[in-house]
């Protein structure tokens, strides 16, 4: 009886020590990577160091159709099978509020909204008003006109929208948010035309291409994407430009800028079916190693149109 306990407690320990070494010497995919950071990634880039590049970027992707891959990342499926449809239905609910079925939730307009003036929330609306009203059209759409071939007027802002930036767009995208955003809580006239001039100047610069494209960088960045080299995120930075567009046509009536979306959405719709056709699908399935997020979030931003 004795021996037995104490065959028992040595298999508990055997089988203890083995799972610690496996978790000790499993590598947990889910940490975020140094290319997490913006800072880190953003300094790579800019690096004449060709070694160090190659270094990081090494392990950059996983191919879905390694199964091998797959099945060494952490458990991918945390629902009941039952549960998965409710569960997607919810987080599609979330994603399109206004989809939603029911009375539970109705939304305000924004132009049937106006707040206090004597309460902090005014104040603080009045602020980011401010702060809207301080930026230049000229150098927000500086990289525009550059990637154009267009006169570019001043000077680039730095940070995200400096020349050197991959992300250079962006923020643009951003400015056509908040400003048709604001506008429709307040009805600024001023901040009307300044955003209106940004919808245009773009606008001359999809002209001047041609093809649909607007970015503020050149499309080799997409180039680089398809061929599965590495790029920061051109396709968040294109859903960025085309919510900002949506808004200022949804908010603001601009219709200049709804077609400026349809543009957009049929040049890079016939991106895609490009690389599927030229190559396969699953090099598209490949791509989106590197934006799956930025990806369907862009075509989400253009499927009202």
């Amino acid at each position: 009886m004795q021996m037995e306990k104490e065959m028992k407690g040595l298999l508990v320990v055997v089988m203890v020590s083995l799972l610690c070494v496996f978790g000790i010497s499993k590598e947990c995919t889910n940490i975020p990577t140094q290319l997490s950071s913006h800072s880190f990634r953003y300094e790579l880039l800019s690096s004449q160091n060709e070694t160090w590049k190659e270094e990081v970027f090494e392990h950059y992707h996983l191919t879905p159709t390694d199964d091998s891959a797959w099945a060494s990342l952490l458990p991918r499926k945390t629902l009941r099978e039952e549960d998965e449809y409710s569960w997607e239905m919810m987080y599609r609910n979330l994603e399109s509020p206004l989809k939603s079925s029911g009375n539970f939730l109705s939304e305000m307009s924004l132009h049937n909204v106006r707040l206090d003036p004597g309460s902090i929330h005014w104040q603080t609306q009045h602020t980011n008003l401010e702060y809207l009203l301080m930026l230049n059209v000229d150098k927000l759409v500086w990289s525009f006109r550059k990637t154009a071939g267009l006169p570019t007027p001043g000077k680039a802002y730095g940070g995200w929208e400096a020349p050197d930036s991959e992300l250079r767009g962006h923020f643009v995208g951003h400015y056509l948010s908040a400003s048709a955003q604001m506008w429709a809580s307040t009805h600024n006239e001023t901040l009307k035309k300044k955003m209106s001039a940004v919808v245009s100047a773009l606008s001359a610069c999809q002209m001047k291409m041609g093809t649909g494209y607007l970015s503020a960088f050149p499309s080799e960045l997409f180039d680089r994407f398809e061929a599965i080299k590495p790029v920061w995120a051109p396709y968040y930075t294109i859903h960025k430009i085309l919510a900002g567009l949506l808004d200022q046509y949804t908010l603001a009536d601009n219709s200049q800028a709804l077609k400026m979306v349809k543009w957009m959405v049929d040049y890079f719709y016939n991106r895609v079916r490009n690389v599927i056709t030229n190559y396969s699908v699953e090099r598209h399935y490949l791509s989106l190693n590197e934006e799956t997020g930025g990806r369907s979030k862009a075509f989400g931003a253009g499927s009202p149109v």
